[in-house]
């Protein structure tokens, strides 16, 4: 009878050592890397120093990052979340994917060369770095089409 009882008693703490453990796991899986959370303070702090440009060229670079390393989906999720809602705050970058938006409610497609003369009071360069986060963001696909290059809308943003 004891050997019973010091059995399930022995199995009953090796249970609350697996259950805790795997609530260890899940809460490590929630929690963003401190790498990540330094990129986003990063980029954060050069949107609020009015860097835009430098601010959007960090998240094309973490957006190109998590398409390499092809970390955990749902990080990767969180974290196309949280780049997105920095983009928010940029005003070149939502004037750009609204003048695409609007562009292509008539036409199929918007030649890039058109789009940088509409959107003249903006650098070509601030332009088509807006774009290269759009289409890692799924907003946009850009084609070539002989000596220009298209860019097409997505009716749906895949992440």
């Amino acid at each position: 009878m004891e050997a019973v009882m010091i059995s399930v008693l022995g199995l009953f703490a090796l249970g609350i050592i697996c259950w805790e453990a795997w609530r260890e796991r899940v809460r490590a899986s929630k929690r963003i890397p401190a790498e990540w959370q330094a990129a986003l303070g990063r980029i954060a702090n050069e949107q609020e120093l009015g860097h835009y440009r430098h601010a959007r060229q960090g998240i094309l670079q973490a957006c190109r990052r998590i398409e390499h390393h092809q970390d955990s989906a749902r990080l990767a999720k969180h974290l196309h979340v949280r780049l997105a809602g920095l983009l928010a705050r940029d005003p070149i970058y939502t004037e750009v994917v609204r003048t695409i938006r609007s562009a292509c409610a008539e036409e199929p497609a918007v030649s890039e060369v058109v789009l940088c003369l509409t959107l003249g009071d903006y650098l070509v360069e601030d332009i088509r770095q807006c774009m290269a986060i759009a289409e890692s963001f799924g907003q946009i696909r850009r084609r070539d089409a002989g000596a220009d290059s298209l860019v097409i809308p997505r009716p749906t943003p895949s992440m």
